[in-house]
């Protein structure tokens, strides 16, 4: 005859192994509610063994198992418990399989020896709990007198005195729970969250603080955080996210009123260093402070605040949706930022490939910014008193002002101006620019910048932007301008007379800026024209131009006289086909000087010649005119000619055309008395080596005559 305890377990055990895996898959809702349940199950369970204690005594081990529990949110497979009664009592619960989201663990397994169990208590002061290949030692006590439930979990070793203690109290239907954390690892904790093909690995993190909860049932309706992670390193496989010796504290509480949740947190970043490609940040004290509710499948950030340290402050609101993580209205504003230390951190990285990647700025700069319905809808920029220099000496603005705003939807007015700026050592002078935005259209009908003497106009630019990127376009004039003052600007030797011309309509489009037209100028007493110009590229630290260039009857003189040179009078024509310009460079090019047509005098110094004799390398000259380069200070001559192909660094010279014995190329026609010609040998000259050669016949004014 069977005694009632071995009775009740059977019923027991057959009501719990009866269940088929559907009727334990979980009724889509809330989370803590389906978890509140299965630990219900578990109680009953483990209440039927108390009850028949006497036959734990006969019957000395127990095995439970379930072979499938599902939820939309998690899973669990083959789950078994074992209560064996003798020697000891001993709880063993095993896990093969619990999925939450996509991450999986297995082989999770809690033993208990001793275990002690009555009708009121379950307790275990001495237990294991392993985690995949990580063991912990663990204690935990159940006590429906005093409705409590402790866990404490500590590693193995505890060399590092970690400890997780986890304490839930509860009356009737309310409840609360304490979650403490002692020198806690976090690299363990970060293994346990689920994480996708892509995720940043923690190395290295410590945990110390507290999480509260409280509630009614299994429904959570206060929390409150106050946490510190010290020594935090991460990184990601590409290399492209990483952080190292992070120091972060959180202080953060929530509660449920009605149907939403109201919250509040600020985060405080003292120390550490991250990147994230391509920013690069410090901790100096950074802090983020937000307040606002979550309802309906929505966060709305009511008031938040960014202090950045060293750099300003910034207010910002927000709405995101929580089931799509998307971003549906914000709103910025911040003033007085220090430009210099925003333009280190967040600027110049953006501009990595740019002439602002060198760049160093100084002054503040005011933010507002709109967003809404998936799109920005409006930013205003200002500036006050901002100082811009380039690291190479290319560009500098001094006591810039703007005020630049834009909206998505509707036309506004504003301003640029600034007291003085330099390009590429040409100084401009006070200067104000009109400007107007009307959605992604940005336009000057006209400006003024002084230039030395003279000054640049431009009118009719407009800026906008398209499917391939920003365009714009524009066109101008150049009022005379002193040569011998921009020669000075540029640190060149000395020029005469004016530099002045038409800009035509000029374009850029795909980072191809290109010129309708031709750029016609003046130039000692001449003209020059440039043709087919196309500049990609133009702010990136290696611009590529193109472009034909062509001078006509400029004067001998005014050329020469600039120069330590010697004098030579007469008119030229110089024709550059082909010039291609890599940062500005030359690596290929077709030029050709010749004399103009006309009637003019024509005269060449005898310093003139030496240096020509010099470029122009060998003998040069026959030995009976040699003798006359001491006797004369200047020799008259019919025609001039040169010519160069450039490729690479390798120049191909010629000249009017072939002398008359071994192999040269005449430079100078000599005529009238004295009259001298030149000849010239070497076809192919090395490029630098022939730019250093008139470097340094102009700088000493005693050639070497080779």
């Amino acid at each position: 005859m069977r005694s009632r305890g071995s009775l009740l377990i059977d019923r027991g055990f057959s009501f719990l192994k009866g269940m088929k895996p559907d009727r334990l898959w979980f009724h889509r809702g809330d989370f803590l509610d389906c978890v509140y349940r299965l630990f219900t199950r578990f109680w009953l369970f483990f209440l039927i063994l108390v009850l028949c204690f006497p036959a734990i005594a006969a019957t000395p081990r127990f095995d439970f198992t379930l072979e499938n529990i599902r939820h939309p949110v998690f899973s669990i497979r083959s789950a078994g418990i074992k209560l064996i009664g003798a020697p000891s009592p001993t709880l063993e619960i095993n896990l093969g399989e619990v999925a939450i989201g996509k991450q999986t663990w297995h082989g999770l397994r809690l033993r208990c020896n001793p275990v002690h169990i009555d009708r009121e208590s379950m307790n275990c002061n001495t237990g294991t709990l392993q985690i995949g290949e990580r063991f912990m030692t663990m204690i935990f006590r159940l006590s429906l007198q005093h409705k409590q439930f402790v866990l404490e979990i500590r590693p193995a070793s505890n060399k590092s005195k970690e400890k997780w203690r986890l304490e839930v109290n509860w009356q009737a239907s309310k409840w609360q729970g304490v979650l403490q954390v002692v020198n806690g690892e976090g690299k363990f904790l970060a293994d346990l969250l689920p994480q996708g093909d892509d995720r940043i690995q923690v190395h290295q993190a410590i945990l110390n603080g507290n999480i509260r909860l409280s509630g009614n049932n299994a429904s959570v309706s206060a929390l409150s955080a106050r946490l510190g992670i010290s020594k935090l390193s991460f990184s990601d496989a590409s290399g492209l996210h990483a952080g190292e010796g992070i120091d972060l504290q959180l202080d953060a509480d929530a509660q449920q009123k009605r149907n939403d949740w109201q919250w509040r947190g600020k985060i405080t970043w003292p120390e550490g260093e991250i990147f994230w490609q391509p920013f690069y940040f410090s901790g100096e004290g950074h802090q983020l402070t937000a307040r606002g509710t979550v309802k309906d499948e929505r966060i709305n950030i009511t008031q938040g605040e960014f202090n950045l340290a060293g750099t300003g402050k910034a207010d910002f609101s927000a709405v995101a949706g929580i089931a799509d993580q998307s971003l549906q209205q914000a709103w910025l504003s911040a003033r007085d930022l220090e430009l210099s230390a925003l333009f280190g951190s967040i600027i110049r990285p953006l501009a990595v490939d740019t002439a602002l990647a060198e760049t160093e700025a100084a002054g503040q700069m005011n933010i507002d910014w709109r967003y809404q319905g998936n799109d920005n809808q409006e930013l205003i920029v200002g500036l006050q008193d901002v100082s811009l220099t380039d690291a190479h000496g290319r560009f500098a603005v001094e006591r810039l002002n703007a005020h630049i705003p834009w909206n998505s939807n509707e036309k506004r007015d504003g301003s640029i101006r600034f007291s003085n700026a330099q390009m590429v050592g040409i100084p401009l002078g006070e200067t104000y620019i009109p400007i107007g935005t009307d959605g992604m259209r940005f336009s000057i009908p006209r400006a003024e910048i002084p230039v030395l003497d003279g000054k640049m106009l431009i009118e009719n630019f407009v800026a906008s932007m398209q499917a391939s990127g920003w365009q714009w376009q524009f066109d101008g004039l150049l009022a005379p301008i002193s040569m011998e003052k921009l020669t000075e600007s540029l640190h060149i030797q000395p020029m005469f007379g004016t530099l002045s011309g038409t800009i035509p309509r000029m374009s850029y489009a795909n980072s191809i800026m290109t010129m309708d037209g031709e750029l016609v100028f003046g130039i000692f007493d001449g003209v020059a024209v440039a043709r087919n110009l196309a500049l990609s590229g133009p702010l990136s630290l290696t611009p590529h131009l193109t472009m034909d260039m062509a001078m006509y009857h400029i004067d001998l003189d005014l050329l020469t006289r600039a120069y330590s040179f010697g004098n030579m009078q007469g008119r030229v024509d110089v024709e550059i086909d082909d010039l291609e310009l890599i940062n500005w460079e030359p690596v290929k090019f077709d030029a050709k000087l010749a004399s103009s047509a006309g009637d003019y005098k024509r005269r060449i110094s005898q310093a003139a010649i030496k240096n020509l004799i010099a470029l122009g390398g060998g003998l040069a000259v026959t030995a009976i005119q040699k003798s006359f380069l001491g006797l004369f200070e200047q020799f008259g001559y019919a025609e001039i000619g040169w010519s160069c192909k450039l490729r690479g660094s390798v120049c191909n010279m010629g000249g009017i055309g072939p002398a008359t014995h071994d192999g040269g190329y005449m430079l100078i026609k000599g005529s009238g008395i004295p009259a001298i010609t030149i000849t010239g040998y070497n076809r192919k000259v090395d490029w630098p080596e022939l730019l250093e050669r008139l470097r340094h016949a102009i700088e000493s004014g005693n050639p070497i005559i080779h």
